[in-house]
């Protein structure tokens, strides 16, 4: 990662002791705010995967959902919570805390591993675990697979010395980890190999292209540690094939990539961005943009003129803590929904536009931290094209590469070229106060704005506070059910006691068989612990005929009985009385019964069900 000035002993003390502080700080207030809020459905489908596979039944097979192969890394820790308790209560509280030790763990190695960059590699590891949980305490996509680009990074390029092969598997292996929960990185592994084929085949010229690349486009190095990913693949995929998980499911291969919240043109979805400006205002996404490309000009001209380098830098640090301001005193003072939905899906968008120019307008190449940045913006757009989030998860990788980058950036710009006095007498070189003044408020505004959101996704909590924005207090602990030991307000207390009240009716009616729930609602498939009519437990009403085709392609999964919340559990709001009408109307034209109503939901003992493989289906669609 380039050569560093060699730190004293009181330097790395100095660091040392401000990542302790800042490692305590962060696991107390974690451990702290960890019991607060129910969580959104997300919380509860992250979960729900591995459960499925407890209750034997199959990946892919039965589960018919992209998002389903991170959380093969939930089987272990499930099947662990079930040997030691006997059910899933509790299970949403003990993965939080879970999560936090493995976040700190994490955190205390990055560190070890940025240590020689001292109280900056201190801020880029907490600011990197700090945030990495966004909205919630999850081992998901947005947690795991940022945190194994991160370390195969890490261990690539952390030091000088020629990486051993155990080393190189390992690295395959955590590499492997981070394709696994989310597929599509293996674009920026195909990118890898395209680039290391390119500098071998040119290798006889007396300077290949990307020399300065070497040690990572390696030819020794990428095949060690694709070794090291295989290594992990074949016996997954053994794992698969020897438990059933593609028996049957060639027809089910056009519904697999279908889906309410699936981007199916594969497309950068730009009303994001017309959401974003809105958070930060417009301005600031214009003006970005603009000082970048005046940074592409200046780098282009290769002029050695600080004066310019000092203005843009700070132009772009200023525009950036601007957006941020303005972003945090709308939030401070909105109660618009989509506006805080927002805040948790873009909060890196100007970090994305600004994090380019330090990289710019450094004279000397860091080929190390280029690569950071760079594979940090591509898994940012792989992200925006893979689900409904944008930039949330990337945005780590990108902190890290502009913390570091700033680390060796701006110690060159705070001091004027030496000056003659006198002949042959240099002037020994002096701080620019000014610069040095205006940057630290800029970064102020930066780290405030970081802080912020660490607080907003811990104390102030996702659902209850931050997307219902209800003032009641989180003064009711939950005592049973998936969500034992969590503190929700009352209302949303009474309504999931209530919510439990019906499924152990349905759990007496169902007599061992399958359930359906026709809403977003994976807790429940959790405290029934009975097998899933369903898809996925990530369900929404608009694809009945999706649920239909899965009826018929997988007969052991039809349901006894099928309930319908009276409320949407993502929020805990109530529908109206028509939503509710024309929910059990689409119900009754695939599934025919007895209704029953109940305190939170419509309960329908299936006597009869059409699917899409049927000619009466066929004939009445």
């Amino acid at each position: 990662m380039g050569r560093l000035k060699k730190a004293t002993a009181s330097e790395y003390f100095l660091s040392d002791v401000a990542a302790l502080l800042l490692g305590l700080g962060l696991c107390l207030l974690l451990l702290f705010t960890a019991k607060y809020g129910v969580g959104m459905s997300d919380e509860g489908y992250y979960y729900t995967v591995a459960h499925r596979l407890t209750l034997g039944e199959h990946m892919i097979a039965d589960e018919w959902n992209l998002a389903q192969l991170v959380h093969l890394l939930n089987l272990l820790p499930n099947i662990l919570f079930l040997k030691l308790t006997g059910s899933t209560e509790g299970l949403i509280l003990f993965m939080r805390y879970l999560f936090i030790a493995i976040d700190l763990i994490y955190y205390c190695w990055v560190y070890i591993k940025l240590r020689r960059w001292k109280l900056w590699g201190a801020a880029a590891a907490f600011l990197f675990c700090a945030v990495i949980q966004q909205i919630l305490l999850a081992i998901a996509y947005f947690t795991s697979a940022p945190m194994a680009v991160l370390a195969v990074w890490l261990l690539l390029t952390a030091d000088d010395k020629k990486k051993s092969i155990p080393r190189l598997l390992f690295t395959g292996l955590v590499m492997a980890c981070g394709i696994l929960a989310e597929p599509f990185l293996i674009v920026i592994f195909l990118l890898w190999f395209v680039l290391t084929l390119l500098r071998e085949a040119k290798s006889k010229k007396q300077k290949p292209p990307l020399e300065d690349y070497a040690f990572l486009l390696n030819k020794r190095t990428f095949l060690w540690v694709t070794l090291g990913a295989v290594a992990m693949f074949i016996p997954y995929m053994v794992y698969l094939f020897l438990s059933g998980s593609f028996a049957g499911v060639g027809a089910a291969i056009p519904y697999l990539a279908s889906g309410a919240e699936y981007n199916k043109g594969n497309l950068i979805d730009l009303g994001k961005f017309v959401l974003a400006a809105d958070l930060y205002g417009l301005p600031a996404l214009i003006a970005l943009p603009c000082l970048l490309i005046a940074a592409v000009v200046f780098r282009c001209k290769k002029t050695e003129n600080d004066r310019a380098r000092r203005a843009l830098l700070l132009g772009a640090a200023a525009v950036l803590a601007a957006g941020y301001a303005y972003a945090g005193i709308r939030l401070l003072n909105s109660k618009e929904e989509m506006l805080w939905v927002s805040f948790t899906q873009y909060n890196n968008l100007l970090l994305l536009l600004f994090s380019p120019i330090p990289f710019l307008l450094r004279k000397k190449k860091q080929p190390a931290l280029f690569v950071l940045w760079l594979i940090g913006v591509l898994y940012s757009v792989l992200i925006d094209i893979s689900s409904t989030v944008i930039l949330a998860s990337g945005g780590g990788l990108l902190r890290v590469a502009c913390v570091l980058q700033l680390s060796v950036l701006l110690p060159e710009l705070a001091r004027e070229a030496p000056q003659l006095k006198k002949k042959k007498e240099k002037a020994s070189p002096r701080p620019r106060r000014a610069f040095i003044a205006a940057m630290a408020v800029c970064g102020a505004a930066a780290l405030a704005w970081n802080m912020g959101y660490l607080a907003c996704t811990t104390v102030y909590k996702p659902v209850e506070k931050l997307f219902l924005h209800d003032p009641s207090p989180l003064a009711c602990e939950i005592e049973k059910g998936p969500f034992k030991g969590l503190v929700t307000n009352e209302n949303i207390y009474t309504i999931y006691n209530e919510t439990l009240e019906d499924l152990d009716e349905v759990k007496r009616m169902a007599r061992g068989k399958p359930v359906t729930v026709l809403d977003l609602a994976p807790f429940t498939y959790l405290y029934m612990d009975l097998p899933y009519g369903a898809y996925s437990s990530w369900y929404e009403f608009d694809e009945p005929e999706r649920l239909a085709a899965y009826w018929g392609l997988r007969p052991a999964q039809q349901p006894a009985v099928i309930y319908i919340p009276y409320y949407r559990k993502n929020e805990f709001t109530p529908y109206t009385e028509e939503y509710l009408q024309w929910k059990l109307e689409g119900l009754q034209q695939f599934a025919q019964g007895s209704v029953t109503p109940a305190k939170q939901g419509y309960i329908l003992r299936v006597e009869r069900l059409r699917t899409a493989l049927t000619e009466e289906w066929r004939s009445m669609n």
